[in-house]
């Protein structure tokens, strides 16, 4: 979502809500587990019989997710062994650097904002000492954008943040108030700020409690609308709550609040946008001066005591604390790198273990390899994908992998498109203020953080130019366009005609240059030929889109992926040596909060498969998940199927 300029009055931040992002269909405080083991040697109390350290378990996908999931295996002693297709560390945390020199910047490509109330986030990033090395994000109508640009119906706006002199809109103001204030239909319809007052101190049973009653009332279509929630989008939620003409609307879809203008996010479940709005995603950035791919780039390069971390049992008789899980690799028969590795297909053995194809990307050779468990976080839909290669004995044997149910949850997975195009500058020319110029100057500054309905639709401006790490980037630069869902395509289908087309890049100059007359952005282009870069998600080998993101009546889908890693818990089942886990399978997909939370179920999951223990007074989510679990909805109606699907088993996996 591209991001908000009204959203500045009423955020956590502004309201000095200290609040803790708790998922309300599961609201487990994932950040003060964290912090109850930080001073353990493990997140989870390691099994007694030391025959575990031998277990191989492989994790399949080094983003955010699979890189906390190996890294906290490898300090409970266990063996991960962490494969990933592409050649890069870091998934959809892609920080890719422009320009030369002092003069460098950072292009995040996919993760950029990380808010204040993701805790199990910050935790990571403060280990990592990145949390330290970060600033406010430069969010449109923010203080750290110093101008705000809005270009809607062929007019601009200009205003500043708290300024007398250009304040921000009385009618932006109003659609904020509406929405956000104490009689906001927020507050009336779904109790906003109640259930943050909930997710904030300390996180006891009775303010879990409390979100969970709110919430299922919402599922079940009990509250006021005496209507599912789920069965609503967010536009549709919106005609029936707001008030708003549909005039005001679309001027809220173009200004939105938080992290977007959210008209690109219209056609999505409400439920997904009430997620973000309860736990205060949309709000309070940091930017990161080290770049987001330095967290899954420092979990498997460093060491546990290179962290600050300390660790249990030895592996291959070297001290885990001396042991990274990218050194780690060199100890297995695949080879030393991580990278270039392709799980193609995943078989259930007889004795409840996993047999992976694994393809090596630059040789094409296929090894097939048994492990004790097996992590997976890429895009599920990639697993779909995946069973069609080879025979058909591979197909039904990764087929039955998963129920029928899990299986129609991940085919009916819902991505958004997401594209950004970045130019790296040759300064932050933006700061300076210009001499007065009369009515020929858009505001007081030669740019501004611009939103506009046009062919760009959300322009940033960076600057890295305060990093205080040596060596670290220093540089500045514009996101040209960033964007959204369908309205992202517009970058793609392009013609291979004769003659050379003209760029995305310069097709975005050209619609800045119309809202600013008197600014010819290809003069502040930083010199060089790596000074542009865009990225189309959609677009990328091994990428469905940006993240998951459900339509109406998806919530059941949904409930399926998040408790798999619980399947075999219940009742007398056989834990399943299969975890679903990454950015699909948790609640706010698109936020590195729900990747991360996803990977500590999956190492709990582990941990008490090969009899392992939560420490202490310290509550695990498996430990919490008979009081938290998500409610069942009804399953949605489908089309009915013209083929026989192939058998599924029904043991150790099947969904909750």
């Amino acid at each position: 979502m591209s991001s908000i300029p009204s959203r500045s009055r009423f955020t956590p931040k502004t309201r000095n809500v200290d609040l803790t992002a708790l998922i309300p269909d599961f609201p487990f405080d994932y950040g003060g587990f964290l912090e109850a083991a930080r001073g353990s040697s493990s997140l989870f109390q390691p099994p007694q019989d030391p025959a575990y350290r031998a277990k191989r378990i492989l994790v399949v996908g080094a983003g955010a997710a699979g890189a906390v999931a190996a890294y906290e295996l490898l300090r409970m002693g266990f063996r991960p062994v962490l494969v990933e297709a592409s050649d890069r560390y870091g998934g959809r945390l892609d920080s890719h650097r422009l320009g030369d020199g002092n003069q460098q910047v950072i292009a995040e490509l996919g993760a950029m904002r990380f808010p204040m109330s993701g805790k199990a986030g910050k935790h990571y990033f403060e280990k990592l000492g990145m949390w330290q090395n970060s600033v406010d994000f430069p969010n449109p109508g923010s203080a750290e954008a110093v101008s705000t640009v809005v270009d809607y119906r062929g007019e601009q706006v200009y205003y500043e943040y708290e300024s007398d002199e250009y304040p921000i809109p009385a009618e932006y103001e109003q659609l904020e108030e509406d929405m956000f204030d104490e009689q906001g239909f927020l507050n009336r319809y779904a109790r906003l700020y109640d259930m943050q007052s909930w997710m904030t101190g300390d996180i006891d049973n009775d303010k879990q409690k409390n979100i969970k009653d709110v919430w299922n009332e919402l599922l079940n279509g009990d509250g006021q609308l005496n209507e599912k929630w789920d069965d609503l989008s967010f536009y549709g939620a919106l005609t029936k709550i707001s008030g708003w003409s549909p005039e005001q609307i679309n001027l809220f879809g173009q200004i939105g609040f938080g992290t977007g203008g959210w008209n690109t996010d219209f056609p999505n479940s409400i439920l997904e946008v009430m997620r973000v709005l309860y736990t205060g995603l949309d709000v309070d950035h940091r930017l990161m001066f080290d770049g987001t791919s330095a967290l899954p780039n420092k979990l498997i390069t460093l060491t546990p005591a290179q962290l600050g971390d300390s660790s249990d049992g030895s592996t291959a008789n070297l001290s885990v604390e001396r042991t990274s899980i990218e050194s780690l690799q060199a100890h297995f028969p695949e080879g030393a790198s991580a990278l270039g590795k392709e799980v193609r297909h995943i078989a259930r053995n007889q004795s409840n273990t996993l047999m992976a194809t694994i393809r090596d990307t630059a040789s094409s050779e296929e090894k097939k390899l048994e492990f004790d468990a097996v992590i997976y976080t890429p895009h599920v839909r990639i697993l779909d994908k995946f069973r069609h290669y080879g025979t058909e004995e591979d197909y039904r044997a990764t087929t039955q992998l998963l129920s029928a149910d899990l299986w129609e949850a991940i085919e009916y997975t819902h991505y958004m498109q997401s594209a950004k195009i970045f130019m790296a500058t040759k300064e932050p020319f933006w700061k300076e203020r210009l001499p007065p110029a009369g009515d020929e100057t858009l505001g007081k500054f030669p740019m501004s953080v611009t939103l506009s309905d046009r062919l760009t639709r959300g322009t940033y401006l960076i600057d890295y130019g305060e990093n205080p790490s040596p060596g670290g980037v220093k540089g500045s630069g514009i996101f040209l366009s960033y964007t959204w869902n369908d309205d992202s395509l517009k970058f793609l289908g392009d013609r291979n005609a004769s003659g050379a087309l003209l760029t995305h890049a310069h097709m975005c100059r050209t619609v800045l240059q119309d809202i600013y007359p008197n600014l010819r952005l290809v003069d502040y282009l930083a010199p060089g030929s790596n000074v542009e870069v865009e990225i189309n998600w959609e677009d990328e080998p091994l990428y469905l889109g940006a993240f998951k993101m459900n339509l109406p009546g998806q919530y059941e889908y949904q409930r399926r992926l998040f408790s798999q890693f619980m399947a075999g818990f219940e009742g007398n089942g056989v834990p399943d040596p299969l975890v679903l886990a990454g950015d699909d399978t948790s609640w706010t997909a698109g936020w590195v909060e729900g990747a991360i939370s996803s990977a500590i179920n999956a190492v709990n999951k582990i941990a008490w498969m090969f009899n392992g223990t939560d420490w202490p007074g310290v509550r695990s989510p498996m430990s919490a998940w008979p009081r938290l679990r998500p409610i069942e909805l009804s399953a949605p109606e489908m089309p009915a199927r013209t083929t026989q699907r192939a058998a599924a088993t029904k043991e150790p996996s099947e969904i909750i």
